[in-house]
């Protein structure tokens, strides 16, 4: 592998043309870059330095340097680059922390973006997306599923064709159209949420502002107690379990509100609307212990996507020393990088795995609920039957448990639905 370096300012342009392997961009606190691979063609001029290789290619970078990409046909990381930075087609996986404003064009694989002080836009991603602290984002067509967390700007989505999952948005959300499922929750601007295809799932209340939601299928909510609102609900079927003052209800169409407060909410569903409070209130058919395993099945699976990046790192630092005293540090370098982004896709498998497996375990408590109401519904004068005696809980699944079933998963061997089954019944 030979290298080369070029003295610049703090802020160069940099254009990649073409790299036929992996590319992966760092930056340094040098004023100059360093370009590492084999046969690549370097070139400078007043405007920018191009580059092309027809393998794999490594660049350090000053941290302001600007980034115009062409054409990557293997894996593309950038790590803490703060210049604006383009990209125009990448074939495999795209790995980006630590930068500024990003454009995106066309991604053929998955796209993991953390930490991004800039806005992002991109046209079209055929896979998954994951957003993590980052500020404004404006996606376009995602053929995969969407989690964004922690966004302090707007989060604009034209269309995706899995789930959807948005948690800590403080600007703006629209989201035009979405094939699967919907998970919205504290939201912090105004709403706009049309042509979902499955149900839509809102938990939290909302900003004094007007909203919309539409969708073929059910849409619940889990509203604040006493939180204000008002509301305009529109299904074949309402089932209100909210302290609403009531201003029209028929057997479709429902309005009322909570407070005097200026939140305006107009939900419309071509299946039901179930409106619920955060609390546990009924206890006929709103099951605690279902409840309380949705919520635990979270929260368990928040960090494991961390856990298996630091697990594998832990471990490769290790026997780092070794390799450096037996191959160089060049040799440990090249395998270190290799493995960070392995495990940095591992993490990404892993959280998108648990979102899918804890959307599942939610949608199946949902279904046990309405078994239970309908039950209720059938057999209205039947006496309570006697209490069982109370079986003795189970340890949940620990960490090592469900770190070997998300590894599984992601090694092909079950698909995340029989990995949220497994750990359903290691946790019951």
């Amino acid at each position: 592998m030979s290298q080369e370096k070029i003295f610049t300012d703090k802020t160069p342009q940099i254009n990649v043309t073409e790299c036929q392997g992996d590319l992966v961009i760092r930056s340094w606190s040098e004023g100059a870059v360093l370009c590492k691979g084999d046969n690549y063609e370097l070139s400078q001029d007043e405007t920018a330095i191009t580059v092309s290789c027809p393998g794999d290619l490594k660049l350090m970078v000053p941290e302001g340097s600007g980034l115009t990409i062409s054409q990557v046909s293997g894996d593309l990381v950038i790590k803490y680059v703060n210049g604006r930075i383009s990209i125009h087609e990448a074939h495999r996986d795209v790995v980006l922390v630590g930068t500024a404003n990003l454009k995106i064009g066309t991604i053929h694989n998955d796209l993991s973006a953390k930490n991004i002080d800039g806005s992002i836009s991109t046209e079209t991603i055929h896979g998954d997306c994951v957003f993590r602290n980052v500020q404004e984002l404006n996606l376009g067509t995602i053929h995969g599923d969407v989690s964004v967390r922690n966004a302090s700007g707007a989060v604009t989505l034209n269309e995706a064709t899995g789930d959807i999952s948005l948690r800590t948005v403080n600007g703006d959300v629209t989201v035009n159209s979405g094939q699967r499922d919907i998970n919205l929750r504290n939201l912090g601007g105004q709403t706009t949420v049309n042509n979902i295809q499955g149900d839509i799932r809102l938990y939290g209340s909302l900003t004094a502002n007007s909203h919309t939601f539409q969708c073929e299928r059910d849409i619940v909510v889990r509203w604040p107690m006493n939180a204000p609102i008002n509301l305009v609900a529109n299904a074949p079927v309402i089932k209100n379990r909210l302290s609403l003052e009531v201003e029209k209800a028929t057997d479709t169409l429902l309005t009322g509100k909570i407070g005097d407060g200026e939140t305006h909410v107009s939900l419309t569903a071509n299946g039901r609307i179930i409106l619920k409070e955060s609390q546990v209130v009924d206890p006929r058919w709103e099951n605690e212990a279902a409840d309380n395993i949705d919520f635990d099945f979270s929260v368990d699976l928040e960090g494991l996507g961390a856990q298996i990046s630091s697990q594998i790192l832990d471990k490769f630092s290790k026997v780092a020393t070794e390799l450096d005293q037996r191959f160089g540090p060049e040799f440990t370098q090249n395998i270190s990088e290799r493995v960070t982004r392995e495990a940095e896709r591992a993490a990404a498998k892993a959280e998108r795995a648990a979102e899918r497996a804890a959307a599942k375990a939610e949608r199946a408590a949902e279904q046990a609920r309405r078994r239970a109401e309908r039950h209720v519904r059938r057999s209205p004068g039947r006496p309570p039957a006697a209490p069982k005696p109370p079986t003795p809980s189970k340890p949940k699944a620990t960490s090592e448990e469900q770190l070997k079933i998300l590894k599984m998963v992601e090694q092909g061997i079950i698909t995340p639905a029989e990995a949220a089954t497994l750990l359903e019944a290691l946790g019951n």
